[in-house]
């Protein structure tokens, strides 16, 4: 803007320098109907400059009015908050009967004249997400941050979430979603969001940190959740297994509650480990306490 501002004023300087520099200032002459107008051309490119300083000055003036969020301003804009209300409500009908795009474009459009832009916007984005339109998503959330508040900025961030969470940006959703799990610990959305997180990015441990919070909140069912804590168990003895270091696996697994100790699942796994790892000795002892636990079942 400030460069088309300079080449502007530049021309506008060399007509007007340009001819009072060669010591004749040209002339303007203007024919309608019966009159005759004759000035300089400097007079001429002067009293442009007004006209023009005039016409910005009236746009400022009806640009001010309407974007302005009174009744004249929403009703020149043609923005109506009941029509805003209208489209919210058909929208979120179309976003529980599964047409995520039409319910988009309704959101999108509430916009316009709706009190709250983000909350609109954000809806619009969800949809999209959930219909995997990730671009008109991310334009969605554009919008949305920039008349986005404080007390908004929960559900943007959750939001902005499960949109890199689809781009697969880990990166960038976990730096977000650390500081989401100190400021809200037992949230459950943010549980579930950093369980899927981790999930992707196969950080088992992290999984297994997170699962006493799950189970306090009761994020998903019990029997649910000890099938992700079966996973992530398992999935973490496999990554230590095929670490350089042995003893790593096995001060990690010394290292685990004695209900992990005494699982009959987590012990066979582990013996398996510590067989194909050469530690004889460790996979023994988990042998011993198996065939126990088995004899106590049988009787």
């Amino acid at each position: 803007m400030i460069k088309i501002l300079i080449i502007f004023l530049v021309l506008v300087g060399g007509f007007f320098f340009g001819p009072l520099l060669q010591g004749h200032q040209g002339s303007a002459v203007f024919e309608f109907a019966k009159y005759r107008v004759s000035m300089s051309f400097n007079s001429f490119m002067i009293l442009e400059l007004i006209g023009l300083l005039c016409l910005y000055l009236i746009y400022c003036f009806f640009n001010k009015i309407f974007n302005s969020k009174t009744v004249l301003g929403n009703w020149l804009r043609l923005k109506s908050p009941k029509k805003s209300i209208k489209r919210v409500e058909q929208a979120q009908i179309l976003l529980l009967e599964g047409d995520y795009q039409q319910a988009a474009k309704l959101f999108i459009k509430s916009a316009k004249g709706a009190k709250n832009t983000t909350l609109s916007y954000l809806l619009a984005a969800q949809a999209q997400i959930a219909n995997n339109e990730l671009i008109p998503a991310n334009q969605s959330l554009e919008q949305a941050a920039r008349s986005c508040q404080p007390n908004e900025l929960f559900a943007f961030q959750l939001v902005q979430i499960r949109l890199q969470l689809k781009n697969r940006e880990y990166t960038a959703a976990r730096m977000t979603l650390d500081q989401l799990l100190k400021e809200k610990p037992r949230n459950a959305e943010v549980l579930k969001l950093a369980d899927q997180l981790y999930y992707e990015m196969d950080d088992y441990q992290a999984i297994i940190d997170l699962l006493p919070a799950m189970y306090k909140v009761k994020v998903y069912s019990e029997s649910q959740l000890d099938q992700f804590k079966q996973v992530a168990y398992i999935g973490r003895m496999k990554q230590l297994s095929t670490n350089s270091n042995v003893q790593n696996l096995v001060k990690w697994w010394h290292s685990q509650p004695k209900a992990i100790l005494n699982n009959i699942i987590y012990q066979k796994t582990m013996a398996n480990y510590f067989s194909q790892l050469g530690q004889n000795s460790e996979a023994e002892k988990l042998l011993k306490s198996i065939n126990k636990l088995e004899q106590k079942e049988k009787k």
